[in-house]
């Protein structure tokens, strides 16, 4: 607007967005048709992937050599032009950051479309009847069923927050709004992202692990170790007090053996010794084991014009559904967000009036304009007044 000197709607500038992505990504249907073409360039480029038409792509040997047994599951509804949802499998690398294993778009969230990712992520990572493996997933009633159906042995939790409000809408976030191979693609440009940063750290714990091991670190101070043999202690708070085991890293709160670096009792129990913390960490935090993560590269791949030509039946968009009801206008806000309003709080600022420019009152009560009203009504008064004594009719206001 300021450029051209238009005044333009916000609908149009969203038509103007789904048409410019139509001449850049060609139209929708023949975006979905290079699906085939697509899946036959990643097998090319990168021999052990698996691509499904069905119809996905899956980063194993890193997962399975530097990734903890925890998989997060969870789907998102796709933005823009491309509908359908987005199924993500995810674990943590050595830096306790995000790391994708298998991602899937399936028309619509049901126990079907789960049934068939779980199946391809228990081919994919050797899962059988998931033995050994922790599952971390809401409370989708299909996902729940199709669990229950091929993963018997897994340990199933369900995440209190939604994978901490849909994996914190840092993953999928931007390319969820893109055309699908679009979308594919930038959800591959992670894992070389993650790579150049690793090689930045040396050879030491990752950083996120670094910096709440030094947030425990401060919080020691609130407590008191008393040993009570060589490794074991008693680390006492102000209402509270938990056993602590240095030699088998354990302590009674229990959070020592679920995040692997410790709590605020073994760190103090720790120093007590004068030892040194990063020698009673998991090795799954150091940066060896991040670099073995995403050691593993996605190969390049060629223009789509330079796809090898299939002979399957072209995949069509999926069909835009229609919810039940009135459709919404606003956004469902999520729990975390601040639902009030955005204003400033004037409790505690000084207001200057406006009229006389002093400070501890409004130009509504400035003492310099109430006369001007009080002359008003009076002169209003008098016009009433003389009115009724001139014509004897009754009052009116002028």
């Amino acid at each position: 607007m300021a450029k051209f000197g238009i005044q333009v709607s916000m609908g149009q500038c969203r038509r103007a967005e789904k048409y410019a992505l139509k001449l850049v990504e060609c139209s929708l249907i023949e975006h979905y048709g290079k699906l085939w073409s697509y899946g036959h360039e990643i097998l090319r480029t990168n021999p052990g992937s698996t691509v499904k038409l069905d119809m996905e792509d899956g980063v194993k040997q890193g997962c399975i050599e530097g990734c903890r047994r925890i998989i997060g599951l969870d789907g998102c509804f796709l933005k823009g032009v491309c509908k359908g949802e987005l199924f993500c499998a995810i674990e943590r690398d050595a830096n306790d950051k995000i790391y994708p294993i298998d991602w899937a778009v399936v028309n619509l969230e049901n126990k079907q479309n789960w049934k068939w990712f779980l199946e391809l992520l228990i081919d994919d990572l050797n899962l059988n009847l998931g033995n050994g493996f922790s599952l971390m997933s809401y409370q989708h009633k299909g996902l729940i069923e199709a669990v229950k159906e091929l993963l018997p042995y897994v340990e199933h939790m369900q995440c209190a927050r939604h994978i901490y409000q849909n994996l914190q809408k840092r993953f999928t976030v931007d390319a969820r709004k893109k055309p699908i191979i679009t979308m594919l693609k930038e959800l591959m440009y992670k894992m070389y992202n993650m790579k150049l940063k690793g090689q930045q750290w040396g050879n030491h714990v990752c950083p996120e692990i670094r910096d709440k091991v030094n947030f425990l670190k401060k919080t020691q101070r609130h407590y008191q170790v008393l040993p009570s043999g060589l490794n074991q202690f008693e680390v006492r708070g102000a209402t509270d007090a938990y056993e602590v085991d240095l030699e088998k890293k354990t302590c009674s709160c229990r959070l020592w053996q679920l995040n692997g670096f410790g709590c605020a009792h073994s760190v103090a129990s720790i120093s007590f010794l004068n030892r040194d913390v990063k020698a009673y960490e998991d090795n799954i935090f150091s940066t060896t084991t991040f670099k073995k993560a995403y050691n593993y590269k996605i190969a390049p791949m060629n223009n789509s014009d330079m796809w090898p030509e299939t002979n399957y039946t072209p995949p069509l968009p999926p069909i835009n559904r229609r919810m039940p009801g009135r459709p919404t206008t606003k956004r469902k806000k999520s729990t975390t967000e601040n639902t009030g309003t955005h204003r400033v709080s004037k409790a505690g600022k000084k207001i200057a009036c406006s009229i006389c420019k002093e400070i501890g009152h409004n130009k509504a009560t400035c003492p310099q304009r109430r006369p001007q009203k009080l002359n008003v009504k009076k002169q209003k008064k008098q016009k009433v007044c003389v009115k009724q004594n001139a014509g004897h009719v009754k009052p009116f206001k002028i």
